[in-house]
């Protein structure tokens, strides 16, 4: 649910123009530049109004907050989405966290980290790996629509500020897309960003690449490069998105950094401990100077 506030602002939102409104003749001022400079002042004017709302965060750091499963739905062979809603009265309450941060789920008798992918001022969505054995796994397999969970957060110092690098170069194995993925999608959806997204993916197979639907999607977006690495040879695809048959190793990052200047490029890092350890000597081998790794 959203604000009076929130949704007059929304409103007035200047509505992007088609490529049949332009005339094509380079006239002065044309009639995208106008728009981006009506959405600046758009997005200013959106802000300030957000920073004069006395609105509190619906997480908290140090304690949890209930909320109710409203979906759970398959993202891969060994990974699920599971949707919640968080339950509280409170009218001036919503949903804060930077793409990248992570909350903390508490079940019956586990509590672990997760990276919501997506989030409303009520919602998150959380994509979840579950291992064969692992006691948050085993707990989740239980999980049905309705039942309550409690989340705390969020947690990270990850901060991005919009055309801040020219590039950036984001690197994941398994689950940690969940890191990088809500990054690039806050990038590629601003249309007053400039910086070009490069997503490299490791994973075991194809069937246990989640986010499939959402990465196409994202491939649509000019800015947009994704790059699935699968230690299993398939021949199976994504419609704008590369799939390659290589784990991600120091051939494949030397021919992706090639194309790259350091100073005006941003590193993203996450996987586990072995993986971010690796990259990350690579990357200051490199002398990238801009990194960053979600561990």
């Amino acid at each position: 649910m959203t604000s009076s506030n929130d949704t007059e602002t929304d409103n007035d939102r200047p509505p992007t123009p088609t490529e049949e409104d332009c005339c094509g003749n380079a006239c002065n001022p044309c009639i995208f530049d106008v728009h981006k400079k009506l959405l600046k002042e758009w997005e200013n004017k959106k802000l300030k109004k957000l920073k004069e709302t006395p609105h509190k965060n619906l997480l908290h750091l140090t304690q949890y907050s209930k909320f109710i499963i409203r979906d759970i739905a398959e993202s891969s062979e060994d990974s699920i989405f599971i949707s919640l809603h968080c339950v509280s009265e409170s009218k001036d309450s919503v949903l804060f966290l930077n793409p990248g941060q992570h909350v903390i789920l508490k079940l019956s008798s586990a509590s672990k980290p997760y990276t919501p992918i997506a989030w409303t001022q009520k919602s998150l969505k959380l994509l979840i790996k579950l291992y064969p054995s692992g006691k948050a796994s085993d707990c989740i397999r239980q999980l049905k629509k309705d039942d309550q969970v409690f989340v705390r957060g969020p947690y990270g110092d990850f901060e991005y500020q919009p055309n801040s690098y020219k590039n950036i170069i984001m690197l994941s194995i398994g689950s940690g897309i969940a890191a990088i993925y809500p990054i690039a999608v806050s990038i590629v959806e601003n249309e007053l960003e400039d910086t070009k997204v490069n997503m490299i993916s490791g994973f075991h197979s194809f069937s246990h690449v989640p986010l499939k639907n959402e990465l196409r999607r994202l491939s649509d977006y000019w800015n947009f490069e994704c790059t699935l690495c699968l230690c299993h040879k398939s021949t199976a695809n994504i419609t704008g998105v590369n799939v390659v048959n290589s784990r991600i190793n120091k051939d494949l990052i030397d021919k992706i950094f090639s194309t790259y200047t350091p100073e005006s490029s941003l590193v993203l890092i996450c996987g586990t401990p072995e993986f971010n350890e690796n990259l990350e000597r690579i990357v200051k081998e490199k002398e990238f100077p801009h990194c960053h790794v979600f561990r």
